[in-house]
């Protein structure tokens, strides 16, 4: 018996509040950028429309750019050997890779008298050994490598008059590389790995296993810097009684001269894009400085509010001119940056096999800035 349907029918709502999804996106592990200069003899054989007497060889690079970032490569990159290795507590991989990079060789000459000219493609081999997040169940289908930019010079003696054409011809190549470690993993884009849902049918009969993804390597990807700062400032240096601009060398208080410092803190907040570079001129004492390395940016005052002072810690070398000629590496420094209210101020601290504080303390403000960087907020285990 069918019972009458009572009352209206309602049709029901349809959620549309944010959920959790799990999506399959590639992962990036490691990724480093570096540049090279390569040396080396290649083949080349000539194609239809070569000219049989050669008066000029040209040859260009052939990139990709940088952006759209994707995951395609301009050239093959093999795996050639792989070992543990520990960086700084931290297991990661030395591994030496093998690209052949491709480059485009130009002709141009006559053939029988008639002009000719022809492109020929190349590729040049390039081995080098990068320490990498590379975890052991990863392969080559793991890496991209790509040329991003670079040059290309031909150092075979130019063909003066003309000449047959060439068997082999040697290249110069500078170029800038791009590695990348990738794996397509699957991600709750709010807060954690999905899992599959059990099969509905036929019934389970085994269990499946957990689903376990390689761990990632805590060296990348870096931390932002909580601010960025830049300061270009040429200062006279005086000892008298309220002097802004001073230098001290050791216990020797420097009475005449000046001094340049021109520095850029996290450039797009990366401690990587940072540069010091500060120079003292004197009859009887100069000296120059260049960071090496940089330990550590403070920022002050920290969250929001737009910070006002920055002291950067690390090391670097200095070269000094007079009275001597010398080269001094490994030397601590501390670079402290104030974009105060009214007057703007820097000094730099020297220490270890040699020491001297210098600073000014009327900065024009156009010449020293101090920014706040949106970095992420720390991550929740």
């Amino acid at each position: 018996m069918v019972k009458p349907i009572r009352g209206s029918q309602v049709s029901p709502l349809i959620p549309n509040n944010v959920a959790p999804e799990c999506i399959c996106v590639p992962k990036v592990y490691d990724w480093v950028v570096f540049t090279e200069e390569i040396n080396s003899t290649v083949p080349v054989t000539p194609v239809a429309g070569c000219p049989t007497t050669v008066t000029d060889i040209t040859c260009s690079l052939v990139t990709e750019p940088f952006f759209p970032i994707t995951c395609a490569t301009n050239g093959v990159c093999t795996v050639l050997e792989r070992r543990p290795i520990n960086i700084d507590g931290v297991n990661a991989s030395l591994v030496k890779l093998r690209q052949e990079i491709p480059i485009d060789v130009t002709f141009t000459g006559t053939t029988d008298g008639t002009p000719a000219t022809c492109t020929i493609r190349v590729t040049v081999p390039f081995i080098r050994q990068v320490v990498l997040c590379f975890p052991p169940e990863f392969t080559n289908d793991n890496l991209v490598c790509r040329i991003i930019s670079g040059d290309c010079t031909i150092t075979t003696p130019a063909p003066v008059g003309g000449e047959p054409f060439p068997s082999t011809i040697g290249v110069e190549l500078f170029v800038c590389k791009e590695v990348q470690v990738l794996a397509a993993v699957k991600l709750e884009v709010l807060a954690k790995f999905c899992s599959p849902r059990a099969p509905i049918t036929p019934p389970v009969t085994s269990v499946c296993p957990p689903l376990t993804f390689p761990e990632q390597c805590n060296f990348f990807p870096q931390p932002n810097c909580d601010c960025e700062g830049f300061v270009n400032d040429t200062c006279t240096i005086s000892a008298l009684s309220g002097a802004t601009c001073s230098l001290t060398i050791g216990s020797t208080v420097v009475t005449s001269g000046t001094q340049t410092i021109n520095a850029t803190i996290c450039n797009n907040c990366s401690l990587t894009n940072s540069s010091i570079f500060y120079q003292t001129t004197n009859p009887t004492q100069s000296f120059t400085f260049n960071a090496d390395t940089f330990t550590s940016v403070a920022c002050t005052p920290t969250g929001s509010a737009t910070p006002t002072t920055q002291v950067i810690t690390g090391t670097g070398t200095v070269t000094t001119t007079a009275p001597v000629s010398n080269t001094i590496p490994n030397v601590t420094f501390t670079l402290t940056l104030n974009e105060g209210a009214t007057t703007d101020s820097w000094t730099l601290v020297l220490t270890g096999p040699f020491a001297a504080t210098a600073t000014n303390t009327v900065v024009p403000d156009q010449n020293l800035v101090i920014n706040n960087c949106n970095a992420f907020p720390s991550p929740t285990p």
